[in-house]
C-alpha cells in the first residue's frame, strides 16, 4: 500500500517511540511525501528537540533514519496536481502538496490525523490506529 505521509505524522514518530514510529519503520507501507516534509521537519526542529528530550545529533540521526523511510517527491514531479489538489484542499494551502503527490502517484490515501481532510471523498484518509491495526501482530 502506498501512502502519503504528511508532516505531523512523521513529527509524531520522531518526538517519541510511538505507534507511528513502529509504522514507519515496519517497512509494510510504501511512504511518500512532497520534498515541502523536509522544510516542515527543519522548521519545527526546536519545538521537537523541546518535546523529545533529545539533543541536536540524536534528533538529527533519528530524522536521517526515519527519512530513509521515505521517498521524497521532487516539486516537478506532483506540480501539475496542483491545481486539483487547490480544489480540494481549500481549508490549509500548507496541504496541498501532500494531496498532489498523492493524486500524481495514485497512492492509496494520505496517512494524517488531521480533521479536514475527513471529508474529501476524493482522497483516502488514513489515521495512525488504523494503519498500527494492519501491521502484522509482534
Amino acid at each position: 500500500m502506498m501512502l502519503v505521509i504528511d508532516a505531523n505524522s512523521i513529527i509524531a514518530a520522531i518526538i517519541r517511540n510511538s505507534g507511528a514510529r513502529r509504522i514507519i519503520v515496519s517497512g509494510e507501507f510504501i511512504l511518500v511525501s512532497p520534498e515541502f516534509l523536509v522544510e516542515e521537519i527543519e522548521k519545527y526542529k526546536t519545538y521537537i528537540m523541546k518535546k523529545s528530550g533529545m539533543g541536536k545529533e540524536e534528533l538529527n540521526l533519528l530524522i536521517t533514519l526515519l527519512l530513509k523511510r521515505v521517498r521524497i517527491l521532487p516539486h516537478a514531479e506532483y506540480e501539475n496536481k496542483i491545481p486539483e489538489a487547490k480544489l480540494l484542499m481549500t481549508e490549509d494551502a500548507l496541504d496541498v502538496p501532500y494531496v498532489a503527490v498523492c493524486l500524481a502517484l495514485k497512492c492509496n490515501g494520505i496517512w494524517t490525523n488531521d480533521k479536514h481532510y475527513e471529508y474529501k471523498k476524493k482522497i483516502k484518509v488514513f489515521k495512525t490506529e488504523h494503519l498500527l491495526k494492519l501491521l502484522p501482530q509482534e
